[in-house]
């Protein structure tokens, strides 16, 4: 054996001694959850999936992680590969507690289901809904432990019809984190050129984000909206025996639809903006602890008058309070009444922000619901 050949093995045998290591570390850390989920149990305390325990966890590696490579002078492991490895190391331990499944907009492939995978890892059983409406029933009904619902998108806006679920009714769901997907479409075609599409199917978030490249190199496709950009790529399964019609019809899916469905990417990475980002909230019957960095949803409205809403606005400007969204949504009950939706810094346990709820609260004409309060996420 050459010396090239010792050295590789020497190197090859450390790796398999660090690994057994790690696999012990990583049982020993398994049966800590496992007690921390019997001494739950033993409280009845039904929270055992707590974000802000997870984000503090999270924030902490990443943090490490960083510290080292400069302290070693070496190269530093990627943030989005260390998330997704803790990710999936908490999630196992997770499992033992407690069995979960989670809801999301489906079917599988989709953003959301992205989006899901990446905050709860690949142990939870899956739950993929139609319509966003089913995932709130999933979670309000108990049937799911949680839901993954889309938000808002960087360049597009809020997502409205997840605004209006939760003022439609006083539901017992809250908002208990957030997660943030950096979004790449793909656009699927049976075809070789994109001049001889006619037809596009997507979700119209999809089909909005990609508007400046679908008007140069499709102006004249008839652009259908789809409840999925999974079941946009479906439309175009049913008619690849049509020699004819297939390479007519295009979609706007992810790499994973593509994937799953063995369609063929004609151009990659249509989006109009490249570093496009997609909120999306996790759902329960609780919110979360809080972390140290937190956010706090809200739901407001008061009488129409002259300036209402720096009426609303004002209690949290004069505490410090900064917000981080604000989205106004016809409230569906009264014509021309708008209720409020309202990202906050800050904990709905902190001082500042209980007073300025209160003080919104006590105002004539004044109604003010907290959606939840949740650790700030970070786009990996």
């Amino acid at each position: 054996m050459s010396e090239h050949d010792k050295e590789l093995r020497r190197l090859r045998e450390a790796i398999d001694v660090i690994d057994d290591q790690l696999m012990a570390l990583i049982r020993q850390r398994a049966h800590l959850a496992a007690e921390v989920g019997e001494r739950k149990q033993s409280r009845n305390d039904a929270h055992f999936y707590v974000p802000s325990r997870e984000a503090v966890i999270i924030r902490r590696l990443l943090q490490r992680n960083a510290a080292m490579a400069d302290r070693e002078h070496r190269a530093r492991i990627p943030d989005e590969a260390l998330h997704g490895i803790f990710r999936e190391i908490i999630g196992a331990c997770l499992s033992l507690e407690r069995p979960m499944r989670i809801a999301y907009l489906g079917p599988e492939g989709t953003f959301t289901h992205a989006a899901a995978t990446r905050q709860f890892g690949s142990l939870p059983r899956y739950q993929p809904c139609a319509n966003l409406a089913l995932v709130f029933d999933e979670v309000e009904s108990g049937r799911s432990s949680y839901g993954v619902v889309p938000v808002e998108n960087a360049f597009e806006g809020a997502v409205g019809e997840t605004l209006d679920l939760f003022a439609s009714i006083e539901r017992n769901v809250f908002v208990c984190a957030e997660i943030q997907l950096a979004i790449h479409h793909q656009l699927l075609c049976w075809g070789s050129s994109a001049a001889d599409i006619e037809v596009v199917y997507s979700h119209p978030q999809a089909l909005a984000q990609c508007h400046g490249w679908l008007q140069e190199y499709c102006p004249d496709a008839t652009l259908i909206e789809t409840e999925s950009t999974a079941k946009a790529a479906a439309r175009l399964l049913e008619c690849r025996g049509d020699e004819q019609t297939k390479a007519s019809l295009a979609a706007i899916a992810p790499m994973e639809v593509a994937e799953r469905y063995g369609i063929p990417v004609l151009a990659p990475n249509i989006e109009d903006h490249h570093d496009n980002t997609t909120r999306f909230f996790v759902i329960g019957r609780h919110d979360s602890p809080p972390s140290g960095e937190d956010k706090t949803a809200l739901l407001m409205s008061i009488k129409d008058m002259p300036g209402a809403l720096y009426r609303l606005i004002e209690p949290f400007a004069k505490r410090g309070i900064g917000l981080t969204r604000i989205e106004s949504r016809p409230s569906k009950r009264k014509l021309w009444e708008y209720v409020f939706f309202a990202d906050i810094r800050g904990h709905r346990d902190d001082e500042r922000v209980r007073e300025a709820i209160n003080e919104i609260a006590a105002m004539e004409g004044g109604f003010i619901r907290v959606l939840g309060s949740y650790p700030v996420s970070r786009p990996l």
